[in-house]
């Protein structure tokens, strides 16, 4: 038996495999959780494994961006099934050993906090279901909240929804979370609406550059190198993860996930990171319990 355990472990390791477990996830693991994390669907492809911060005080992980060595997770406060949103905070993770950097509470308006993107020069925008909150992240960080650090505040109303938030290097996306696919849609903003209706009445889908279908119960977003979104789908019972064009919102791959796949983001390798909320304790009677930060190699997909 130990010959084939070593000669499993020789072959993955060629291979460039490395399979999540409680043993090697990285980071203090919550006092809450006394099993192993449970086998997910293409773990053949996840590179690392991070346990998502804030979970023994109740967080329930959202939104996720990667910086260098670096990752911001987002989550909102509840342990209730039956309430879906709470005062809302952004961790700071190191991916070296999954040890917490820092982190800082969002206004007090913000009740989920589904999305994160960073726009460069050290910005970040955080999104909620109806807003966008632009925010000085080494200053939010300095002080554990955003009094001093929240640059521009932008409502949203009519079908603009902040599920989630990415950007394309140009212009913002933003995403709703929808069961009925005639609503799920994800809006491509021009950055000048930080300028123009910062602290103004909400905007509306006449304020966006384009409009495109996007899959059902759609909870991340992500943009590659080369154009396309990547988009994240879950619930209680499945997770996906789909390659779409930008253009069209056509589906060029799709792959099974964990189930609770929050959002997405690619490191400067082209990695892809992201977050599962299944196994918080909201949601700890879920069938599987898997609450990390990943990184996938996208190209070992299956």
């Amino acid at each position: 038996m130990l010959l084939l355990r070593l000669m499993a472990c020789t072959v993955m390791a060629a291979l460039g495999v490395t399979m999540s477990s409680v043993a090697d996830t990285l980071g203090p693991k919550p006092a809450y959780i006394s099993g192993g994390l449970s086998t997910v669907p293409n773990e053949q492809a996840i590179r690392r494994t991070l346990w998502a911060p804030g979970l023994d005080d109740g967080y329930v992980p959202q939104g996720l961006t990667s910086l260098v060595d670096t990752v911001l997770v987002s989550g909102y406060n509840s342990t209730d099934p039956k309430v879906n949103h709470g005062p809302c905070r952004v961790f700071s993770v190191s991916t070296k050993d999954g040890v917490p950097t820092g982190y800082f509470d969002l206004p007090p308006d913000c009740g989920h906090a589904g999305g994160l993107v960073m726009l460069g020069g050290g910005l970040l925008v955080v999104s909620d279901t109806r807003a966008l909150y632009k925010i000085d992240l080494a200053r939010a960080l300095a002080t554990q909240h955003t009094k001093d650090a929240l640059v521009s505040v932008v409502k949203l109303a009519g079908a603009l929804k902040g599920s989630f938030v990415d950007f394309d290097g140009t212009d913002l996306w933003i995403g709703s979370s929808e069961k009925e696919a005639a609503k799920a849609k994800a809006h491509r903003l021009s950055l000048g609406i930080f300028d123009q209706f910062n602290g103004k009445a909400a905007i509306r889908e006449d304020q966006a550059l384009a409009t495109i279908p996007i899959p059902t119960e759609a909870n991340g977003m992500a943009c590659d190198a080369a154009g396309s979104l990547w988009v994240a789908s879950s619930n209680s019972k499945y997770g996906a993860l789909y390659q779409l064009d930008a253009k069209t919102g056509d589906i060029k791959s799709r792959f099974d996930m964990v189930i609770g796949i929050e959002d997405l983001g690619f490191d400067a390798d082209g990695k892809l990171w992201a977050v599962s909320e299944a196994g918080s304790r909201r949601w700890s009677k879920w069938s599987a319990s898997y609450p990390v930060i990943f990184q996938m190699d996208v190209a070992a997909l299956k």
